[in-house]
């Protein structure tokens, strides 16, 4: 019989790394869970995964005709990720990633206007 298809018992040591392993998958999936609620909860978070979900180019196109595509792509699975850990939150997630995505869109729009204003302010005569 082959290495690979070799039956594993399922009581005593095997057991016991079975629920070892379990224990440790489901304990990190509540922490993250944790930390994200915590991260979506102030509006400095909500700042910080608006970039992080900028920077990864969740919305952008990431085809280039070269190998950056590939690097593109890797980026961006990694903002995928995100998403999907907040839309595992549930409507509390939804809920709270669309206000990040209000508040990221007001800053961006006020931040056009004081450039602006710095700009015309600012001008050599």
């Amino acid at each position: 019989m082959s290495e690979q298809f070799k039956y594993k018992s399922n009581t005593g040591e095997d057991r016991r790394q079975a629920l070892l392993t379990e224990y440790m998958v489901r304990e990190q999936a509540r922490r993250d869970k944790e930390a994200l609620l915590d991260l979506l909860g102030s509006e400095s978070g909500r700042w910080f995964l608006m970039r992080m979900l900028d920077v990864t180019k969740v919305n952008s196109m990431c085809f280039t005709g070269n190998s950056k595509t590939f690097y593109n792509e890797g980026r961006r699975d990694v903002g995928l990720g995100i998403i999907k850990s907040i839309l595992a939150l549930g409507l509390q997630g939804i809920e709270l990633k669309q206000q990040a995505e209000m508040e990221y869109a007001e800053f961006q729009l006020k931040l056009q206007e004081l450039a602006v204003e710095y700009v015309d302010n600012n001008k050599e005569e």
